[in-house]
């Protein structure tokens, strides 16, 4: 008789355990299109639900750009006037928000090649940034918020390319909110004792690369890098005081910036 108690307090346990509440998913409900002269909205019908590891995006990865997950939001649409440029690759470029290094890079790439991206490189780098593998989205992630509702050509093989500049930047300097002065200035130009062109790697893309064979020069040596990133996510779905968050995401940020490792220039 007791022993049949144990196993229905365990069988409820597990029932328990398996029907536990989900935190509800946001959904952005426009995508807004800006223009040269003002702004115009087109409302999304059908959206994607955004991904559970976004739900804690104000707490620790807000930076310049991020989205803010809650209640109802608005993607914007990074391409400038992308509604009447008619998919003309330059003018979208020219037209991105994105650094002047960054535009230099693509604008040097796309004049060589139509589009860089072949099927199976996209799948397994919107695999990377599904999961957000090494938590360098950062401040980034409107980028990502665009691929994932745009349809159109170049415009998807574009947002791809930025999305790796700005991925691999931030793997190799650390995000931009965790980054302090003293961090700054041992990333200068001067003290990188080996570099990578952004355009290397671009071409690399072209050249049929695989993606993941890109980050290998980027990625801390410390094995600790990747623990901590498990560590992190572990703690953020278990809901950890906020206190820890940020000291297990420092740790993380101050790993990604010792320079055992090269960079590519800008």
């Amino acid at each position: 008789m007791r022993k049949n108690s144990l196993l229905t307090i365990l069988l409820l346990l597990l029932i328990s355990g398996c029907t536990k509440q989900q935190p509800k998913v946001k959904k952005p409900s426009c995508i807004i299109h800006p223009t040269s002269k003002d702004g115009n909205k087109t409302e999304i019908k059908e959206s994607l639900p955004i991904l559970s590891e976004d739900e804690g995006l104000t707490v620790v990865d807000e930076g310049n750009g991020s989205s803010e997950v809650v209640g109802e939001y608005c993607i914007v649409d990074v391409f400038t006037d992308s509604l009447f440029l008619n998919g003309d690759r330059i003018k979208l470029i020219q037209n991105l928000d994105a650094l002047p290094w960054e535009k230099r890079a693509l604008l040097k790439v796309y004049k060589e090649h139509t589009s860089l991206w072949n099927k199976r490189q996209k799948e397994d780098f919107k695999k990377i940034l599904e999961e957000d593998k090494y938590l360098s989205l950062c401040g980034d992630r409107r980028y990502y918020d665009n691929l994932l509702f745009t349809v159109d050509e170049p415009q998807v093989d574009i947002l791809y390319s930025i999305l790796l500049l700005k991925y691999l930047n931030n793997l190799s300097n650390g995000c931009k909110k965790w980054v302090t002065k003293k961090v700054a200035d041992e990333n200068s130009h001067k003290n990188i004792h080996k570099s990578i062109h952004a355009e290397y790697l671009l071409e690399m893309i072209e050249k049929d690369a695989i993606v993941e064979r890109l980050f290998i020069p980027f990625l801390p040596r410390q094995k600790r890098f990747l623990i901590a990133i498990k560590e992190y996510k572990r703690m953020k779905h278990h809901d950890e005081k906020l206190e820890k968050l940020k000291n297990k995401r420092l740790e993380i940020e101050e790993l990604k910036v010792i320079k055992e490792y090269p960079n590519y220039r800008k």
